[in-house]
């Protein structure tokens, strides 16, 4: 294991000393694979189960081989693609906040 470790060390650096005297990094034989890149997903949101619906959910996503949040992913995505399509609703226009007036005091 070890001389594959070395061997593979020494593969990578032979093609960066290629690279770096302007050769491509590229052999003649190496195979080109195509990788689909997935968008990251940016939203996180909480969700409060009891103990037997966690369990639940655990269970069946270790039965499919996936986690459960995976498997909540999925759940609510696939309800999300059953609804009926909606406009977007309208939004007002966006007007810049102002200060409340100061609050006038009474002279007595």
């Amino acid at each position: 294991m070890r001389d594959k470790r070395r061997s593979r060390e020494e593969d990578i650096e032979d093609v960066v000393a290629r690279f770096d005297a302007g050769e491509s990094a590229w052999d003649e034989d190496d195979e080109v694979i195509e990788l689909e890149i997935k968008k990251p997903l940016d939203k996180v949101i909480p969700v409060r189960l009891a103990t037997a619906h966690w369990d639940a959910l655990y269970r069946e996503a270790r039965e499919l081989g996936i986690g459960p949040t995976t498997l909540a992913r999925m759940w609510i995505l696939e309800k999300l693609r059953g609804l009926p399509a909606r406009a977007p609703a309208p939004t007002a226009p966006r007007t810049p906040a102002r200060k409340p007036a100061p609050k006038r005091r009474r002279s007595a």
